[in-house]
C-alpha cells in the first residue's frame, strides 16, 4: 500500500507540533550535539530546518556562526522566524523556503551543512546529500544526525508501545520515507565519493540510574509517538483505543523503574569529494 503522495509528513504541521519540535531539540541536544566542534565554522546550512529549533541549539553553543536554514513548509518557517527573531534581525540567521534536493545556493557557499532528523522523511536521501555536498566548500563538512528506528527498544518489552512504533514506521515507509536511514548513511557517503567518512552511534538511554533524565525522555517519547496519531488514524492504521493503550503503557513504564529504554541514533560526518 502506498499512501498519499505529498504532505504526508507523519508529525503534521500544527502549532502543537511546532512547539514539540522546539522541546525535542532541547531534550536531545546533549545527545545529538555531543562531541561536535563547530567552533571553526563560519557559514552553516541546515537542510530541513523546520521551526529553527536545531539552529537555536547550535547558536547557543557556537555563537559566531552565520546560520542559514531551508525548509519547504511555509508554516514551519514562520514559526522559525519567531523562534530566531533576534538572530534574523541582527543578520546572524536567514531562512529560505525551498527544496533540499534542489538548493538555491551556489557551489562553495557554506563550510558546514547539517541535517538533523530530516532524511527519514525524504524519498531520495542520497540526492539531498549530493546537493549538500555541492554547496559546501572543498574542505567543508557535512554532518547528518539521523534515525535508525530498529534500535528503539524498551527492556523488558512493552507490547503496546512496540506495536504502535511498528505502525509509525510502517506509515513512514508507505509514504516514501525511511525510518532506518541512519544505517545507510555511511554507504551513501561512500557512493558519492566523500572523503573522511565517519559514522558513530549516539546513545539515548533512559534508566533508573538517572531518574530525572528518565522522566524527561519518557515524556518526550510519548509526545513523539502521539505526534503521529492523526496520520495513523486517518490512514486506518490505528484506532482511538490504541491511543488509550499507548497512554496506559507509558503510565506503566513511569511507575516501574526497572523498565529501561534505549535508542541509538547515527551521526555521519564527511567532506566533499575532490573533483
Amino acid at each position: 500500500m502506498r499512501l498519499g503522495a505529498t504532505d504526508d509528513y507523519i508529525h503534521g504541521y500544527s502549532r502543537r507540533e511546532q512547539q514539540r519540535l522546539i522541546a525535542q531539540a532541547q531534550v536531545l541536544a546533549p545527545n545529538v550535539l555531543a562531541g561536535l566542534d563547530l567552533g571553526t565554522s563560519r557559514h552553516l546550512l541546515e537542510l530541513g530546518c523546520g521551526v529553527g529549533a536545531e539552529l537555536a541549539q547550535i547558536r547557543n553553543r557556537w555563537a559566531g556562526i552565520e546560520l542559514t536554514g531551508i525548509d519547504r513548509s511555509q508554516g514551519h518557517l514562520e514559526a522559525a522566524r519567531e523562534h530566531l527573531q533576534a538572530e534574523i534581525e541582527s543578520g546572524q540567521a536567514r531562512l529560505v523556503r525551498g527544496d533540499a534536493a534542489a538548493l538555491p545556493f551556489a557551489p562553495g557557499t557554506f563550510d558546514t551543512a547539517i541535517t538533523i532528523w530530516m532524511l527519514e522523511h525524504v524519498a531520495e536521501p542520497q540526492r539531498v546529500l549530493a546537493e549538500a555536498l555541492r554547496v559546501l566548500a572543498k574542505d567543508g563538512c557535512l554532518i547528518c544526525i539521523e534515525v535508525d528506528n530498529a534500535s528503539f527498544a524498551f527492556e523488558p518489552d512493552v507490547p503496546a508501545i512496540t506495536d504502535w512504533w511498528a505502525r509509525f514506521n510502517g506509515y513512514q515507509r508507505d509514504t516514501g520515507g525511511d525510518p532506518f536511514v541512519g544505517r545507510r548513511l555511511h554507504g551513501m557517503a561512500r557512493d558519492l565519493g566523500c572523503r573522511d567518512v565517519r559514522t558513530e552511534t549516539l546513545p539515548i538511554i533512559a534508566s533508573d540510574r538517572e531518574p530525572g533524565r528518565r522522566a524527561t525522555l519518557l515524556d518526550y517519547l510519548e509526545d513523539l509517538l502521539l505526534s503521529g496519531a492523526e496520520r495513523l488514524l486517518t490512514a486506518g492504521l490505528a484506532a482511538t483505543g490504541d491511543i488509550a493503550r499507548l497512554h496506559s503503557a507509558f503510565a506503566e513504564v513511569r511507575g516501574d523503574p526497572d523498565i529501561g529504554f534505549r535508542y541509538f541514533a547515527v551521526r555521519l560526518s564527511c567532506r566533499p569529494p575532490l573533483t
